[in-house]
C-alpha cells in the first residue's frame, strides 16, 4: 500500500476501532472515545496538509476521504449544542417513573441515579393516555420493547428495561409507568443514560418514538394537549 494512503485509513480505523471496542468491551467507553479523538485530530491534520498536497499531485481523494472522520464530531458539537444539557428524561418530571432495575444494575463507575425532581426544559415530552386497560398497555409495551432489543423486566407499576446503544454500546435505564386513572390509562415513560453529563437528546428521542409506536399499536391512545 502507497505511503499516503496510510494517513487515510488510520483517520478512519481509530474512531470506528474506537467505537467497536467499546462497544464489546475491550476497553472503556472513555478509551474509545480518546481513540475518535485521535481520528478527527488526524483528520484536522489531512485537512490542514491538503493545500500542500493540492501543490505535489493532482490525485487529492485519499486525503478528502481522511478528512470525512472529522465531521463526526462536529455533528457531535451540533447536537450537544441544540440539546438541552441533561442524562435522565421523563414524562413526568416531578414525580418520575423509578428506575427500580437499575437501583440494582448501576455500579460505581456509572452516574447515580437523580432523585426527583428532573429538569423540566422546552420540548418536555409527555404523557400517553389510552383507553386500553392497564394490561392491554403492559403487553403492548413488553412485546414492542422486545422487538426492539431492549431487555425488559416486569415492575410492580410496569416495565423496566436496558438498552444499548448500536455505536459506543451504551446502557441507558429505562422505566415505563402504567396508571389506571377514573376514565382513562396514563403512561409515563423515564429514560436515563449511565455515562455523560449530556445524552445528546437521545433520551428524549427514545421516549418519542416508543411513545408514537405504542400509540400506534394501542390503536384508541392518544397523546394530551402538549408540545412534545
Amino acid at each position: 500500500m502507497p505511503s499516503f494512503l496510510w494517513w487515510p485509513l488510520l483517520a478512519w480505523l481509530l474512531p470506528l476501532g474506537g467505537a467497536l471496542g467499546s462497544r464489546i468491551h475491550l476497553w472503556p467507553w472513555w478509551a474509545g472515545f480518546i481513540l475518535c479523538l485521535g481520528g478527527a485530530l488526524l483528520s484536522l491534520c489531512l485537512l490542514l496538509r491538503l493545500p500542500w498536497r493540492r501543490r505535489r499531485t493532482t490525485n487529492l481523494w485519499p486525503d478528502i476521504w481522511g478528512i470525512v472522520p472529522l465531521l463526526l464530531p462536529l455533528l457531535f458539537l451540533v447536537q450537544a449544542l441544540r440539546a438541552p444539557l441533561t442524562n435522565d428524561v421523563s414524562t413526568d418530571p416531578y414525580n418520575p417513573p423509578r428506575l427500580t432495575w437499575a437501583e440494582e444494575l448501576r455500579t460505581a463507575q456509572d452516574l447515580p441515579i437523580n432523585a426527583a425532581p428532573l429538569q423540566a426544559f422546552t420540548g418536555n415530552p409527555g404523557p400517553l393516555y389510552t383507553q386500553a386497560s392497564p394490561a392491554e398497555v403492559l403487553a403492548e409495551a413488553e412485546e414492542l420493547m422486545a422487538e426492539l432489543g431492549w431487555r425488559v423486566r416486569e415492575t410492580q407499576s410496569g416495565l423496566d428495561a436496558v438498552v444499548t446503544s448500536p455505536w459506543f454500546g451504551f446502557e441507558d435505564d429505562v422505566a415505563l409507568r402504567i396508571f389506571k386513572g377514573p376514565q382513562e390509562t396514563r403512561v409515563d415513560m423515564r429514560s436515563a443514560s449511565r455515562q455523560g453529563r449530556s445524552d445528546l437528546g437521545a433520551n428524549r428521542a427514545r421516549i418519542l418514538d416508543f411513545k408514537e409506536r405504542l400509540n400506534e399499536r394501542l390503536g384508541q391512545a392518544y397523546k394530551p394537549k402538549m408540545k412534545d
